[in-house]
């Protein structure tokens, strides 16, 4: 299998892994209301998908090779969600480290396919702010478990879990779903 084949296998695999974890850690039904926050300091944020992410009468979204080769290359929203879905399609290219976040509503999964970064997670956030409903933003933490993130790299962030990227150390490019 070649490395496009292999990195669409990946992506493929964490989706699974995503469909799974959606019943199971929400607890809700798949009519709630998804929030339109992004990973706060990973660019783009909020890129639109375009119009052809529409999904088809069976609620099957299709998103080409084309647009997921076009969003690895600088970072965009596959998915973001709508009243009928509790989750959202991400990928995100990271060049700096970003503000500590706490979600309260939604669990984030992260693949990642390129780079390495200092990922933080737990511990205290300082001054904390609300940036948006269920989304709380500052620019340092106390304590948390470090992770050295690098690709092939899984991370599971459960609602209400203080994380932070600390330090990129290469770009990083990550996929990502958000789950409420």
């Amino acid at each position: 299998m070649n490395k496009s084949g292999k990195k669409h296998l990946n992506l493929f695999m964490l989706v699974l892994l995503a469909s799974w974890l959606i019943p199971w850690q929400s607890g809700k039904s798949l009519t709630a209301r998804a929030s339109t926050q992004g990973d706060a300091g990973a660019s783009p944020v909020q890129n639109p998908a375009p119009q052809a992410n529409i999904a088809d009468a069976s609620a099957v979204i299709f998103i080409s090779h084309d647009q997921v080769s076009q969003s690895l290359a600088k970072g965009a929203t596959l998915y973001n969600g709508n009243p009928e879905r509790n989750y959202r399609v991400h990928i995100f290219h990271r060049d700096t480290p970003g503000e500590v976040e706490v979600h309260t509503k939604d669990t984030d999964v992260f693949y990642f396919l390129e780079g390495s970064a200092t990922f933080v997670t737990g511990g205290n956030l300082v001054a904390g702010k609300g940036t948006a409903p269920g989304e709380i933003r500052g620019a340092t933490m106390n304590g948390g478990v470090v992770h050295q993130v690098a690709k092939g790299d899984v991370v599971i962030v459960p609602a209400n879990v203080t994380h932070w990227f600390k330090e990129v150390q290469q770009p990083i490019t990550y996929f990502g779903v958000k789950i409420r």
